[in-house]
């Protein structure tokens, strides 16, 4: 068997950056950020159908 090493640190960035991420756009969707902020921050909106 194959045993997964999972880098915790990389790991709990990740999360920490997804969290934020998931704020912002909140933020975004309020009317509190522009979305030059979300382009800043890497942030791409998916274009609907």
């Amino acid at each position: 068997m194959n045993k997964i090493v999972v880098n915790k640190k990389a790991v709990i960035e990740s999360v920490a950056k997804m969290a934020a991420d998931k704020a912002i756009v909140r933020s975004y969707l309020k009317g509190k950020v522009s979305l030059e902020i979300l382009k800043e921050k890497g942030i791409t909106l998916a274009k609907p159908l």
